[in-house]
């Protein structure tokens, strides 16, 4: 297997993408140095005893989130009011970073990473990574950490660890321990709030967390930004400095390398599966959900032939989505349905192989008969999808508008009750042209029969700068002139690509901020005439809507 890392820099954003057999196989994103793994001096602002857990000030906007499971040395059940104490100064680690409006999580079991080992201050624990496969293996670096342990501090054997020698592992230990030592002097001269240790950036982290033998390039396309990585990199692997290479050429090196399409698919919706079935991604508040559908795929032997194809393609598409996606919490996979019970455990099994690899630690509940799949995976921060867009501003993220007929309905309930309010005061509706057409109905018809009903009077106005589900409503004197009115007889210009309302049946043109009816509209709801526009001459004004005829 062969790996690549391919590194693109855009100030402010750096985007690091893992290739593996010329196919995406990862890819992270930074914009904004992150915060997990610094290490604070931090001040408890305030104790929540309901909520087990103490508020600290960290000096950045919003406190961070201490839980009583997260103070060193508390024993289960201690009340957090028994271990803390308002103002009381403390150093804690940022465990998980600040989400949306939340703030970030942080512990005072404090940690620092290293190449091949992780050191945990105050800890007696020696642990080995379970992705070293050899029983034997493992054995050797549990043997080598028990012994090289400095005293008071704790042992985690990182993957990366496997086949190293005693002294690569005794020089990582050594040097993470004199950075612990570092950070405990800074914390007793420094003042609270104030941050003590930042974790590397991005491109540090790759070079001393994911870049072995078996990595045969990075390519970057920033000299200052490969320049720095290489020397990174000489300090925890000088053997493979040498793979560190430039890229200089105008085509953008995602496309070089084949890969902008697949960037680009991971924060859609829809994604292919190679034989014409695709998944629908949908990311919610509490879980994501991943339907597998079949598509165009119909096979050659049969249906469960289909079903079983489509799944296994799935299993690996999906694996790979929650890796670039980094998807987290609960996340719920509805395969095809599998009469056999076989065919639902080879699935299992294939999803739990493709799985594998992923830095994310994840958890899979045994798949059920109708072929659903739940499944729990840790990550670092923000999503993909996230990070990189905001709401809709239109639907508040909801993914769906509200229909113009809605609307419409919506705001005749809201004029009606005005109307019946404020006995003889008029009422001014502003709408965009396509919910105006709406509120008003064929000809007015709805408009009018509520005048009747309420034995009131409206006005409609047409903004086209309005959205759609968006109505303004005004209290008026009837009878009154408004802003933007037309006057009977006079003549106006209206451009020819002007947009014709409602969409699905032309009716109106917007002149001013009234709807005006035309008297030549065609079927394609575009003007034939080579003029750039046409003159309309006005033959009738009302409250709701004015008429026109085109002028030869």
């Amino acid at each position: 297997m062969s790996r690549v890392f391919v590194v693109n820099v855009e100030s402010p954003e750096i985007r690091v993408a893992e290739v593996r057999d010329g196919r995406l196989f990862d890819l992270d994103i930074e914009r904004d140095a992150r915060m997990l793994g610094n290490i604070y001096k931090g001040r408890v602002e305030n104790i929540v005893p309901g909520m087990d857990a103490a508020f600290i000030d960290i000096g950045e906007k919003r406190n961070a989130l201490l839980y009583v499971g997260d103070v060193a040395g508390s024993e289960r059940g201690a009340p957090i009011s028994s271990l803390l104490k308002t103002r009381q100064e403390l150093l804690v680690q940022v465990a998980r970073p600040p989400v949306g409006t939340k703030g970030a999580r942080v512990t005072t079991r404090l940690s620092l990473p290293g190449r091949y080992a992780i050191l945990v201050a105050g800890s007696e624990t020696v642990g080995v990574s379970k992705r070293i496969p050899s029983d034997e293996e493992r054995g050797r670096l549990r043997r080598l950490a028990e012994r090289l342990r400095p005293f008071d501090h704790g042992i985690i054997i990182r993957t990366e660890a496997e086949g190293a020698t005693e002294t690569a592992l005794a020089a990582d230990i050594a040097s993470l321990s004199h950075q612990l030592s570092a950070v405990a002097a800074r914390g007793k001269n420094t003042v609270a709030p104030t941050l003590i240790h930042e974790d590397l950036g991005l491109l540090g982290r790759v070079a001393r967390d994911r870049i072995g033998d078996d990595v045969s390039a990075i390519v970057i396309d920033s000299r200052p930004r490969m320049e720095l990585f290489a020397a990174q990199l000489r300090a925890y692997a000088p053997q493979l400095a040498q793979n560190v290479q430039f890229y200089g050429e105008p085509k953008p090196i995602f496309e070089k390398f084949g890969i902008a399409r697949d960037v680009e698919m991971a924060t859609k919706r829809h994604v292919p599966l190679p034989s014409g079935g695709s998944l629908v991604i949908d990311e919610a508040e509490a879980l994501t959900a991943i339907d597998v559908n079949t598509g165009s795929f119909t096979g050659r032997k049969g249906l469960n032939e289909t079903v079983i194809q489509t799944n296994l393609e799935a299993v690996t598409e999906i694996a790979r989505q929650v890796r670039l996606r980094d998807l987290g919490g609960m996340i719920v996979v509805d395969f095809i349905d599998m009469e056999r019970t076989r065919d639902r455990v080879k699935i299992l099994n294939a999803f739990e192989a493709a799985l594998k690899d992923d830095r994310g630690r994840s958890r899979i509940v045994q798949i059920s008969p109708s072929g659903l799949v739940e499944m729990t995976r840790r990550r670092e921060g923000q999503s993909l999808l996230k990070q990189l867009n905001d709401p809709c501003p239109h639907c508040n993220g909801l993914g769906f508008l509200p229909k113009g007929e809605s609307v419409a309905i919506e705001a005749r309930r809201r004029a009606r009750e005005m109307l019946l309010e404020n006995a003889g005061m008029a009422v001014l509706v502003r709408a965009h042209p396509e919910t105006a057409c709406e509120f008003l109905g064929e000809d007015g018809e709805w408009a009018k029969a509520l005048e009747r009903e309420t034995g009131g009077s409206l006005r409609v106005r047409a903004d086209e700068n309005l959205e759609p589900a968006h109505v303004h409503f005004e209290r008026v004197v009837p009878n009154l002139p408004v802003a933007n009115d037309l006057v009977v007889g006079s003549l106006v210009p209206f451009p020819i690509h002007a947009p014709l309302y409602p969409k699905n049946e032309p009716q109106f043109g917007v002149v001013g901020q009234m709807l005006v009816a035309l008297d030549k509209i065609p079927q394609n709801g575009v003007l034939d005439t080579a003029n750039p526009s046409i003159l309309l001459k006005i033959t009738e004004v009302g409250r709701l809507f004015a008429r026109a005829k085109t002028v030869e």
